[in-house]
């Protein structure tokens, strides 16, 4: 009887522990395929906010680029190696600027630098990561080491004669700048 018994609590014990890793089996497989249905969704809406985006060119809805921005850096996350990462993070920098958040825009810029070394459009984006430190954050230390160091990396690039020029300058702010260039070409004028 005593054997009887332990046979019967291990078949039972047998079957709730298959019953188990059979419902975590079919849980696994009914949360992959959410995730596969989710994602799907995620690009649709992906697709879809881009094309409203690029169809609305002459002045791009505000609400429309700060869910791109969200949705952009969302993709990066998600999707870390696909090739279309950092290009999605460079379109959510130049929103996050033209938006007015340009401490957002620089963060994202650091993290292509930092997540995508070897990205094509390198160049683009330490060019304007220096650009944003010096004109729109006027963090003018910050910005001349950024416009050396792409001195240093592109010499060869046609943005290297902006960057030098913008060295010895960056103390000015635009609006300083081109009240500096207007009384340069007033004094020229007024030459005999």
């Amino acid at each position: 009887m005593k054997m009887h018994f332990k046979f019967v609590l291990f078949l039972a014990a047998a079957t709730l522990i298959s019953a188990c890793n059979s419902s975590s089996e079919n849980q696994t497989e009914d949360e992959n395929v959410q995730i596969e249905i989710d994602t799907a969704k995620f690009l649709t809406e992906l697709a879809d906010l881009e094309s409203r985006i690029d169809n609305n060119v002459s002045v791009p809805d505000d609400k429309d680029l700060k869910e791109a921005i969200v949705k952009f850096q969302d993709f990066a996350a998600i999707f870390p190696e696909d090739p279309q990462s950092p290009d999605y993070l460079l379109k959510a920098s130049d929103f996050s600027y033209m938006v007015g958040q340009n401490e957002k825009s620089l963060k994202i810029l650091d993290q292509i630098i930092r997540d995508f070394p070897s990205y094509k459009r390198m160049e683009d984006v330490k060019y304007n990561r220096a650009s944003h430190l010096d004109f729109e954050l006027r963090d003018t230390s910050a910005a001349k080491i950024a416009y050396q160091e792409f001195i240093e990396e592109y010499p060869n690039s046609p943005l290297v004669n902006d960057c030098k020029a913008r060295i010895p300058m960056i103390r000015y702010s635009a609006e300083e700048l081109i009240e500096k260039f207007q009384a340069d070409a007033a004094a020229q004028n007024q030459l005999p």
